[in-house]
């Protein structure tokens, strides 16, 4: 599939500046940048960086202005809601660089100077970020630096712009890359072990210990010998502050009527589909036939047997049958008939070579394919590798489809025409031929008509109109006509899926609308026009400390539990006199001896847990310890042997401390991020 890319990217004008997002995004996580807060007295800000607003002009402009040059780029729109929200998070992610985090790192130091960029954007130390555009690379993926040097002396001559927006924006990449590599670096190489860190953990990860255990399980039911007092569950609270933080949310119940087809629908749909079969069965242009009476666009694929396991009526026709096959799927979504146009004996798989010129090189393509066929081959083709007539298609390479019809070692030009360009191309190897048969599909769909959408909505409407904005009222009307209504408890700001909905940003922007208050209940509320909601909201809370009322019962679970194991843990102490094995101890307290084997201590997980872990590392061999408390019980257990080795080496205890480095790095953003109180209100408007 790599391959593929390099290919279509060769035959467009320029590459999409997604690969720049995605580093982009590897620097800077996005869901780290702190809770999405709404402020009620800021409407027109998107968000707050250090102190001060960013407003909602600030960040439009630059995002319309991401949104134009990716647009130029791809050669199209940008329009889908994954599209935008990558758009969206970059823009976000340039002004955190300038406002906050570039700031921070030079305040710590580090630069990027003039004369240090000129040499990563076209000198002898090109950043990865220059040379991996496809537009700076020749045909075999290498860099070409005077690519670089071209583009940038004709980019003026672009009327448009876009060439020079698009080079602002690579030095603004190529910038990023480097601010950001310098200062992770220094960070990384003041982590190091000392030599007497080092030799620890060569030995931790060189030694391993087998054990026999046994433990002491808690009791789950209620025990009325422990009692928790308020203060308690008061300390615990107050001492455990950031357990109990939470950003602005809602409770909410909704009511959603979704749109679906009426039998009325389907049997219109069904006698439109059997007049319309009737023709096809008849049709002598199938091509045109489709393309006029068809929900199913023309395509040019063909099937085996296997590839229509979905319509299995269809396939039956197609590989044994001697009529059109025609029937309602099992979704009750669509009506399915097809014509079988062609049979051929072809592969699945196709491994290729190819080389691509201009229409105005045709002789050179020309004098190369009398080269491969006199000679098997030529350092001229590049490799394609192997493809699939599905992996053609989603890459908007079709053309080269004629591969699976030429045979093994065969050559031949083809036109593609859409790019004005011709294409040697030379089969290497090939699956072995299966049959396959390319149909004319007649599909059609079972939407539901505009009466049964105007039916939903009414239905929708009659509850809204009779709840009256009132909780009660909703409540009430829910609960008399049995109607399907559905709690989800805290909602946020960023909140994007409502049950089965996946975009119901509509819904949540009515939640955190200012006027809507705890016991609202909303007008109707429209998604992708198939989804109509009535919704209530029960519950509000502000953003800051959860109430103590709230999380006063997970507390004395957790206290109880605490209490459950300091019991029993008191009660085996006093039931054991010392000098018991396990077997003693299992028969005492009902239990059963269990065995581990290999408990590293070198390795950042552990194999059991820490209390465990941490007593066991501390043990020696043929002694019983205990009692050992842990989440839900506690231990006695035994070292039964102790292995050591050397296959754990310093440099594996360098690269664990790294790792664990690297996992702390990643938390860069999150520190900096309340360090400077960064609040994101972008769900307010999106």
């Amino acid at each position: 599939m790599a391959v593929l890319e390099k290919i279509r990217v060769k035959l467009g004008i320029l590459i999409s500046i997604l690969i720049a997002i995605a580093l982009l995004s590897f620097i800077i996580d996005p869901n780290t940048l702190g809770s999405t807060l709404q402020s009620m007295s800021k409407e027109n800000n998107v968000g707050e960086m250090n102190g001060k607003a960013v407003s909602y002009r600030e960040y439009f402009t630059a995002l319309e202005q991401n949104t134009q040059l990716m647009q130029a780029l791809s050669g199209g729109s940008s329009n889908t809601e994954e599209a935008q929200s990558q758009l969206r998070e970059m823009t976000w992610n340039q002004l955190l660089n300038q406002k906050v985090l570039f700031p921070k790192i030079k305040k710590a130091g580090f630069s990027v100077e003039d004369e240090e960029m000129v040499d990563l954007l076209h000198g002898d130390n090109v950043s990865p970020m220059i040379a991996q555009q496809r537009m700076f690379t020749d045909e075999s993926g290498a860099f070409r630096p005077e690519a670089v040097q071209e583009f940038i002396s004709q980019m003026d001559l672009d009327e448009s712009g876009v060439s020079r927006k698009y080079w602002d924006y690579l030095k603004e990449q190529v910038y990023a890359q480097q601010m950001y590599g310098k200062y992770y670096a220094a960070l990384r190489n003041s982590a190091t072990l000392n030599a007497t860190q080092t030799e620890r953990a060569v030995a931790d990860g060189n030694t391993t210990k087998d054990i026999d255990f046994i433990v002491v399980p808690i009791n789950f039911g209620v025990d009325s010998t422990i009692q928790i007092t308020s203060a308690e569950v008061s300390k615990f609270y107050n001492d455990r502050k950031e357990l109990f933080t939470q950003p602005a949310n809602r409770d909410i119940e909704y009511v959603m009527f979704e749109v679906v087809p009426s039998q009325e629908d389907i049997d219109a749909t069904r006698e439109q589909f059997e007049e319309l079969y009737e023709q096809f069965k008849e049709a002598t242009n199938l091509k045109n036939f489709v393309a006029l009476n068809s929900d199913r666009r023309w395509d040019d694929k063909f099937y085996s047997k296997e590839d229509l396991y979905k319509t299995p009526a269809v396939a039956e026709y197609a590989f044994g049958g001697s009529a059109p096959a025609s029937g309602i799927d099992e979704s009750a979504e669509a009506f399915t008939a097809a014509r079988v146009v062609e049979r051929k004996m072809l592969p699945d798989r196709v491994s290729f070579s190819f080389r691509v010129y201009p229409n105005t090189e045709r002789a050179t393509a020309d004098s190369l394919l009398n080269v491969v066929r006199k000679q098997g081959s030529s350092e001229e083709l590049q490799q394609g590798g192997w493809v699939t007539m599905e992996e053609l298609a989603a890459n908007n390479m079709d053309f080269f489809g004629e591969i699976f019809n030429m045979k093994t070692g065969e050559a031949k030009i083809i036109d593609i025409e859409p790019y004005q360009m011709v294409s040697v191309l030379k089969v290497e190897e090939a699956d072995k031929p299966k049959e396959k048969v390319q149909l004319a599909w007649l599909i059609k769909n079972i939407n539901p008509s505009d009466d049964t959408y105007r039916d939903f909505n009414m239905k929708a409407a009659d509850l809204a109109d009779r709840s009256d904005g009132s909780y009660e009222k909703f409540a009430q009307i829910v609960k008399e006509e049995s109607l399907p209504v559905i709690p989800m408890q805290r909602v946020t700001l960023e909140t994007r899926r409502i049950g089965v909905v996946d975009n119901a940003r509509s819904v949540v922007h009515w939640v955190f609308d200012r006027k809507t208050k705890q016991g609202s209940v909303s007008d109707v509320i429209t998604v992708d026009n198939k989804y109509y909601f009535v919704t209530a909201v029960t519950k509000v809370r502000k953003e800051g400390r959860m109430p103590l009322e709230e999380v006063k019962d997970d507390i004395l679970m957790e206290l109880i539990n605490q209490k459950k194991v300091d019991k029993v843990a008191a009660e085996c102490t006093e039931a054991v006199s010392g000098g018991e094995s396990l077997e003693v101890l299992a028969e005492k307290f009902k239990t059963t001896v269990s065995h581990k084997e290999g408990i590293s201590f070198g390795s950042t997980g552990a194999s059991v847990e820490p209390s465990l872990a941490g007593a066991v590392a501390a043990a020696e061999e043929g002694t019983v310890v205990g009692p050992v408390k842990g989440a839900v019980g506690v231990y006695y257990f035994e070292v039964k042997e102790t292995g050591s080795g050397e296959y754990f080496t310093e440099d594996d205890a360098l690269n664990n401390n790294l790792r664990q480095i690297s996992a702390q790095l990643r938390s860069f953003t999150d520190i900096i991020a309340q360090e400077a109180d960064i609040k994101d209100y972008r769900a307010k408007f999106y």
